[in-house]
């Protein structure tokens, strides 16, 4: 493999540091705070606020604090088990959904949770709203919209629609959606920290919203510290806000007067450690039970990614390998290609360019499909932690086809693909173009490098130069200019549902698809209707279809899906992987520390 590097004389250097003792070709790391989960990670988080959080540090704390109505059940991400709702059901049609509300359970403040706030907890995270977050996953399938202000930021909706969007019913809360919606989907949302329950009398007594429609608007998009919420909080779930000493740490402290068992961790720290060496000594020593590890992503300077490889030989850590994450990486194809690109050498096809239509030849694209060397790039690009994927469906999504059509590396596929290309003309004659990447990112620099290698390995006049460009450029010249003939990216799912990477690749009018000039009206309609369906068997047949869509389409190479690994002391047990949890540390309530 080419620039692996295997540092073993740092681990070696880290273990004499920290005077550990060898044991069986690991170390010995000592148990040290026994009733606390003491995790090290490299970002800060932004907010308190279930209302704002959209980031996975930000998320992962709120998840601790707060609770929602459900959740996924274990591993699954379509099966649910009931947290602050006891019982739910779906009208026949979709558009309400009701839940009835747990009694007896008491806010970290005192508060007793009622169904009222429920209704406060969505409502007010609604005209909250805050710009770039997550409140569009609640707006589109009750009002239909995607926030509460329009392009140019004025309020688009009005109270009353916010209002009755969410109504209670004795001992339920309802949810009336704008028309027929998915009933899976809608359970997932609610699984989000979105869908965190608050105290409506306590924020109130504390200056936030007082549920009124005099006032809404004076805190819609509010400003991230003028919320009481960004700093306090008064959840449900297992562990209280002690301290959040921001750049530093957020100390949780247990919840004794927790609905259910009380945890078993007294407290949970989370420290904010941006240098891999340091979370890694911490690790080995003992200071930390989980630390997160460098993304499986090499960088120019290949030697900051202190090898993953070392921890493998320390019999004292509980390592978890291979967990799917919720993700997928895709090379595109540019099918409407700028008119003024300065990427496509003469822009027709003499052997000195391309057309700016090169693309929508489905041989071409499938013969760069072959071409591709998938192996090569899983091993030096992800370091092997990734599995190849034959549509943008990942593994961890319902209806994922795990023997869907993928594409391999064969060259004789090539040659029979690209003699077909353009009449002929594309074997005969040749092409020219630059793909540009960006400055300091390996990722991309190598993918292209195997596709240039590749392609002129099959045919001398098949030629791919790259060039270096400014990362922010390379995003605008994708989406703003559109003059690159390929691009690569990835996209993670907001909840676990198939149509969110199914969209935003397929769908004409969606993100990527839209910006390499992808999809037709029939492909859009099954897109549409697939999601609408409320018959799981019938939805699962429309999604495998659609992966088989995308393979003969072959609109991009997809690069694959990346995998996780966990790495806890030895001394920390019941973990499992649901890919919904957010952060590394997974479902902490049911987790424990000791020796044995």
């Amino acid at each position: 493999m080419k620039n692996r590097i295997i540092p073993i004389s740092l681990a070696i250097a880290l273990v004499l540091s920290m005077g550990l003792v060898s044991c069986g070709g690991g170390i010995t790391i000592p148990l040290k705070n026994p009733d606390s989960f003491v995790q090290m990670m490299p970002a800060e988080i932004d907010s308190l606020d279930p209302a704002w959080g959209y980031d996975t540090p930000t998320c992962e704390q709120i998840q601790y604090i707060y609770e929602t109505l459900l959740f996924y059940e274990g591993e699954e991400t379509d099966q649910f088990v009931p947290v602050l709702a006891t019982e739910w059901n779906a009208s026949e049609d979709g558009t309400r959904i009701r839940l009835k509300i747990r009694q007896g359970v008491k806010f970290h403040e005192g508060g007793d949770l009622t169904p009222e706030d429920v209704e406060y907890s969505f409502e007010r995270a609604m005209v909250q709203d805050r710009r770039d977050g997550p409140m569009w996953t609640l707006y589109q399938p009750l009002l239909g919209l995607y926030g509460s202000r329009d392009g140019d930021g004025s309020i688009q909706v009005t109270f009353d629609q916010i209002d009755n969007a969410v109504e209670v019913d004795g001992d339920w809360v309802q949810f009336n959606l704008v028309a027929t919606y998915p009933t899976l989907t809608f359970y997932q949302i609610l699984c989000g920290t979105w869908g965190s329950i608050v105290d409506k009398e306590w924020c109130v007594a504390n200056g936030e919203w007082d549920g009124t429609e005099q006032t809404w608007q004076d805190y819609n998009n509010l400003a991230k510290a003028d919320s009481y919420l960004y700093d306090h909080a008064s959840g449900t779930g297992p562990w209280k806000l002690e301290e959040w000493d921001p750049g530093v740490q957020v100390e949780l402290v247990k919840n004794d007067d927790y609905w259910r068992e009380p945890a078993a961790f007294e407290r949970i720290i989370t420290k904010f450690v941006p240098e891999w060496a340091t979370r890694m000594a911490a690790l080995l020593a003992g200071d930390a039970d989980l630390v997160r590890t460098p993304l499986p992503v090499p960088s120019i300077n290949f030697s900051e990614f202190l090898d993953i490889e070392v921890l493998e030989g320390f019999v004292d850590l509980n390592i978890y390998h291979n967990l799917p994450t919720l993700q997928s990486e895709a090379f595109f194809f540019n099918m409407n290609i700028s008119n003024n690109s300065s990427y496509v050498g003469s822009g027709v096809l003499d052997g000195e360019g391309i057309p700016t239509d090169f693309f929508t030849d489905v041989d071409v694209r499938k013969g760069f499909c072959y071409v591709f060397d998938y192996e090569t790039f899983i091993e030096e690009c992800w370091l092997g932690e990734a599995q190849q994927l034959g549509s943008p469906v990942c593994e961890g999504l319902p209806y994922f086809n795990a023997n869907a059509s993928m594409y391999s590396h064969d060259l004789a596929k090539v040659e029979e693909h690209l003699k077909l290309a353009w009449g002929g003309e594309v074997w005969a004659k040749g092409f020219k173009f630059t793909l540009p990447y960006g400055l300091n990112n390996a990722k991309l620099r190598t993918a292209y490098e195997i596709l240039a290698e590749n392609l002129v390995k099959i045919n001398p006049k098949f030629q791919v130069s790259l060039v270096p460009i400014a990362s922010g450029t390379y995003i605008n010249k994708m989406l703003g200019t559109r003059d690159m003939p390929m691009f690569l990216l990835g996209w993670q799912p907001d909840y676990p549902h198939p149509d969110n990477l199914v969209s935003p690749f397929m769908h004409s009018n969606s993100f990527f698809a839209e910006a390499q000039g992808y999809g037709y009206p029939e492909l859009d309609q099954l897109i549409e209707e697939a999601f609408k369906e409320v018959d799981p068997a019938v939805q699962q047949d429309m999604y495998y279809e659609l992966q088989e869509r995308y393979y003969q389409d072959a609109p991009s190479i997809v690069l694959g899906q990346p995998l996780g690994n966990r790495y806890f002391t030895k001394y920390i047990h019941g973990f499992y992987f649901n890919p919904m949890f957010a952060g590394q540390a997974g479902p902490l309530y049911y987790m424990h520390k000791s020796l044995s």
